[in-house]
């Protein structure tokens, strides 16, 4: 014989069901409070071809180029291929340097958001119209730009 009421709790079941949604709405809440947090301190190198104009003879090209990323990328050289031909163009004071800068805060350093533009003189005649490829060549990564003059 029973002398006093039986108290009933919840089914197993459902306070697992409860437990599992309160630890996934805390476990959502973090993540959008800190995935900007996180999301910034990912290194992101990343480059991108603004501009490019070739001159009329095909002799020379003008290219800007934009650091999109989110840290700092130091530029060492250009390459130009048309056809069966390739010019590397390299920056810095050391001998051998064949870029002249058109404009640039720090040389060919970017930092996120800048952009370098420089000019080149190929040994070749590209000629109107022509599709060719421009390689940027830096210390965080290199990336070719497949392009038509």
């Amino acid at each position: 014989m029973k002398t006093g009421k039986a108290r009933r709790g919840i089914s197993p079941f459902l306070a697992t069901i409860i437990l599992v949604v309160i630890t996934l709405s805390i476990g959502g809440l973090l993540y959008t409070q800190f995935q900007q947090l996180i999301v910034s301190q990912v290194r992101n190198p990343s480059m991108d071809l603004t501009d490019i104009t070739v001159a009329p003879n095909g002799e020379s090209v003008t290219l800007s180029i934009k650091n999109d990323g989110n840290v700092p990328i130091t530029l060492s050289a250009f390459t130009v291929d048309y056809n069966t031909s390739l010019n590397t163009f390299k920056f810095g004071p050391a001998a051998g340097s064949n870029v002249t800068i058109l404009s640039s805060d720090d040389g060919p350093t970017l930092q996120p958001g800048d952009i370098l533009t420089a000019q080149v003189s190929t040994n070749f005649a590209i000629p109107a119209f022509a599709p060719f490829t421009v390689t940027a060549i830096g210390d965080q990564l290199s990336k070719a730009f497949n392009v038509q003059a």
